[in-house]
């Protein structure tokens, strides 16, 4: 079979390479199957371009990958959706069935999967769901509205992964993006605010990882962005991932998203050995978040790597003087930017959204329609925190930055 695999993501401050796409361009070079890429990132005319990817490849089946649903951010929030909806429509039209993917549907599967029309999906890693899927297809199409998990099939902890598959990077590069990689996948924790922990992960080779990045290294390119859920998942697999790169020598600049527990001093040495430059912490409101967090100021400055802080507040029962006090907690901790938040993006199944539909109080407080929206995939949020509240607490220390005014990430900040 042929498939069509295309990043609908056209958001580009900063643009984001399609990752997962070239992940699964490789596993599917395995199989008898055949697929080709199609980047609508920079496309002058998405919709032609997608007509003459159609008219030259001939599809059998189309892959869309859905990064995000909306910007997240309450603020000058942008809604996804549509347009990517627009994409299916016109394939289907063609007679191309379609099936959804990538980190934002696995959000909201069947209700992204409803909202856009499409045929079929797959929930979680499609390394090894997508070849199944399109076997199985090929012999008997399963009824459509089918959801695969492949959280359930896993993934090639071995694959060879080579990202010679037509993407751009330079481009992207120049226009501000970073490469990405991954060395893990999911998440052990089960956040009250978050979607993506399903308390379990999967690992990659580490050999193979390090291989994946000797090969675009060697292209000319030396500034990455890891695309791990969190790194410090497990420290012994991270002291064999960073020692195996270590190891093979590269020189380059990456940037990673961690969570407050747990570490080491001997992974900050690691980290600072492979040239790991930024570290972004994910922070709620809490006293055993701020102690993990000063203390690793600590070894980021020891050790010489940027620190930033995502700072998610206004949870339903928290106050001001809390949010007042973990602010100036901040301060004294000095991380080198700190982006606020106070609008919560609800999704279904999390704790965050039961709590914030469980009474009318709460209710009051609530941005954006449920009515003819029971699978929240337009964008709501709970908000009692203001931004005017936030501005007061915050006065006009430019160590702190209310996220969705500005639409830069904290790599671009500092």
């Amino acid at each position: 079979m042929k498939i069509l695999l295309i990043n609908t993501n056209r958001y580009r401050t900063p643009p984001v390479p399609p990752l997962g796409l070239e992940y699964l361009s490789d596993a599917l070079r395995y199989t008898r199957h055949r697929c080709q890429i199609l980047d609508l990132c920079f496309a002058e005319d998405p919709v032609e371009a997608l007509k003459n990817a159609i008219r030259d490849f001939i599809p059998d089946i189309a892959g869309l990958t859905i990064r995000n649903i909306d910007t997240v951010l309450f603020e000058n929030n942008i809604f996804f959706l549509d347009e990517i909806k627009s994409y299916a429509s016109l394939l289907k039209d063609r007679g191309v069935p379609v099936i959804l993917g990538g980190a934002g549907y696995s959000f909201i599967p069947e209700g992204v999967l409803r909202y856009i029309g499409a045929d079929y999906g797959i929930y979680g890693p499609g390394e090894k769901a997508l070849p199944y899927f399109l076997d199985l297809y090929d012999k008997n199409p399963p009824p459509q509205g089918t959801v695969l998990n492949g959280w359930e099939m896993g993934i090639y902890p071995d694959l060879e992964i080579n990202r010679e598959n037509g993407i751009d990077h330079a481009r992207y590069v120049r226009e501000g993006g970073l490469i990405g990689f991954e060395t893990q996948k999911g998440c052990l924790e089960r956040c009250s605010y978050c979607s993506e922990g399903r308390g379990r992960v999967l690992y990659k080779n580490p050999d193979r990882i390090v291989g994946e990045l000797t090969g675009m290294v060697e292209s000319g390119f030396d500034t990455y962005h890891l695309c791990d859920t969190e790194f410090n998942q497990d420290l012994d697999y991270c002291r064999a991932f960073l020692e195996a790169f270590i190891r093979r020598g590269l020189k380059i600049r990456w940037a990673l998203y961690m969570k407050s527990a747990p570490f080491s001093d001997d992974l900050f040495r690691l980290l600072e050995r492979s040239g790991a430059n930024l570290i972004t912490l994910s922070l709620p409101t809490g006293e055993k978040y701020l102690e993990h967090t000063r203390e690793i100021r600590r070894l980021t400055v020891k050790y010489g790597i940027r620190l930033a802080v995502d700072f998610l507040c206004g949870f339903p029962g928290e106050t001001v003087e809390m949010v007042r006090n973990t602010v100036e907690t901040l301060r004294e901790i000095a991380p080198d930017t700190v982006g606020v938040n106070s609008t919560i993006r609800l999704s279904p199944g999390i704790a965050v959204t039961k709590k914030a539909l469980s009474s009318a109080e709460h209710r009051e407080r609530l941005k954006g329609a449920i009515t003819d929206n029971p699978d929240l995939v337009r964008p709501v949020f709970y908000n009692h925190i203001t931004a005017d509240m936030l501005r007061e607490i915050i006065g006009d220390d430019p160590l702190f930055h209310i996220e969705g005014f500005e639409r830069t990430s904290n790599y671009e900040r500092i």
